[in-house]
């Protein structure tokens, strides 16, 4: 019976409001520019001196699971395989083989070099042996995520653009994160427009100010927490944000804006001062957002948002 097994693009989103050549790619729901090609070739490990073939019961990944009996299990299941497989081609598997060598750099002229992933589902036969071997190498190739899961789970660097297709795993993240954007979408709602405001500059990068009108602050908002291709990170922010009591919102609000303003600056070692010559105010952005959030330092606290306000109220002329 025929295994059919897939490894597909990231599905990466470039947010509404980000202006890269990636997040234009994703946004018309590619992975990269229309034309190109992405060869991968078996990873070699110059500190082993040996490739990641999926095959190798002494791969690094297997000699660190932790209990010994589902360890050693899982180093016969792979040495069982690669035997299975050995005898099926005539190949040598082992983990320093010719065979792997030759993926990269082909003997015999004009011979296709590595295997080229296209922009939409790779599919691999897992009872064609050849096609079995290539997956197997392929999956352990630094360049591709082992799971969406470990990659939504920031488990995986964020530069890659492939993962192994896991449909029941798959399944169950896509309704536990559309539990968590409900949930956002929800606090979206039961927010007031100042508080809004206040966690779209806590946030940063989105582009809110104190002049952005309270409908556009939303449609950030909005569009920031249906990101694609985050996995839950911002959806998990602005969850975290909107249930925080309004004195740290205060508190993280007054420091960012502060910043934004460029009424106070983190200098060497994340030391926070009004200039470089100024005395200290906190050795860090963390510290200062508990000092404006601790009510005996209120005196500090009211300073500084009375020298936001008049900063504010000269630069963009509001009361």
């Amino acid at each position: 019976m025929d295994k059919i097994v897939k490894i597909k693009p990231l599905p990466k989103k470039g947010g509404q409001h980000q202006f890269t050549l990636q997040s234009s790619l994703r946004r018309g729901g590619l992975s990269r520019v229309p034309g190109t090609v992405v060869t991968l070739t078996p990873y070699y490990d110059q500190n082993f001196k040996k490739y990641w073939t999926g095959l190798d019961e002494e791969f690094k990944k297997i000699n660190a699971i932790p209990d010994e009996k589902e360890r050693e299990k899982e180093k016969e299941r792979i040495k069982r395989l690669r035997v299975i497989l050995e005898e099926e081609t005539g190949l040598d598997l082992t983990a320093r083989s010719d065979y792997y060598r030759n993926i990269s750099s082909p003997k015999e002229p004009n011979s296709r070099v590595g295997f080229s992933l296209k922009d939409g589902e790779n599919i691999f036969n897992l009872a064609i042996p050849e096609q079995y071997i290539t997956f197997l190498w392929l999956s352990n190739h630094p360049e591709v995520a082992p799971s969406l899961q470990a990659w939504e789970k920031g488990l995986c660097p964020s530069h890659i653009n492939w993962y192994v297709e896991n449909i029941v795993e798959e399944r169950e993240l896509k309704v536990s994160k559309k539990k968590e954007q409900n949930k956002a979408a929800v606090g979206l709602e039961n927010t007031s427009d100042n508080k809004r405001r206040k966690i779209g500059i806590i946030i940063g990068e989105l582009g809110i100010t104190s002049r952005t009108a309270a409908e556009d602050v939303y449609n950030i908002l909005d569009d920031y927490i249906k990101t694609e291709g985050v996995g839950t990170k911002y959806i998990d922010t602005f969850n975290t944000l909107t249930s925080l009591s309004d004195d740290i919102i205060e508190a993280k609000y007054l420091v960012k804006s502060l910043m934004q303003e460029g009424l106070v600056r983190k200098f060497v070692g994340g030391i926070v001062r009004e200039c470089e010559t100024c005395p200290a105010i906190a050795q860090s952005e963390e510290e200062l957002e508990l000092k404006f959030s601790d009510p005996a330092e209120q005196d500090l606290y009211i300073s500084y948002s009375e020298k936001l306000k008049n900063h504010l109220s000269l630069r963009y002329d509001l009361i």
